[in-house]
């Protein structure tokens, strides 16, 4: 559960990504940069695409920059399965700059992606 801003705990859940979010990857073990598209981000996973996937047990860097926002941050995690090009990284521990960086980005896209959804239609009393 994380604390929602206005105090109040809610469901911590992965939350969609903005379409076309890009991330930088850094495979630790060859010190190799590729880049990968963010579909979900959560308290203690990430979903990824990319080509090729790495390899499970990979251990990795993932930089997200969220643009519109100016957030960026790093995680460190590892390779915990994969799927016909996508693939999800379970964090390592968190310190509590990444914690804050991570609830900031979750609240930031889950309210883009309420804001993107159609208004429920008013009652009109007669």
């Amino acid at each position: 559960m994380a604390r929602h801003i206005s105090g109040m705990f809610r469901r911590a859940d992965r939350v969609n990504a903005s379409a076309g979010t890009r991330v930088r990857l850094v495979l630790e073990e060859r010190g190799r940069e590729s880049s990968a598209t963010l579909l979900e981000l959560g308290m203690s996973d990430l979903l990824l695409a990319a080509v090729p996937v790495p390899a499970l047990g990979t251990r990795l860097t993932v930089a997200i920059t969220l643009t519109e926002r100016y957030i960026e941050f790093e995680l460190t995690g590892m390779v915990s399965w994969h799927r016909d090009g996508h693939f999800g990284v379970s964090f390592d521990y968190l310190s509590a700059r990444q914690t804050y960086a991570l609830v900031l980005a979750i609240d930031l896209l889950s309210s883009a992606a309420d804001a993107a959804l159609p208004a429920p239609a008013e009652f009109v009393r007669r």
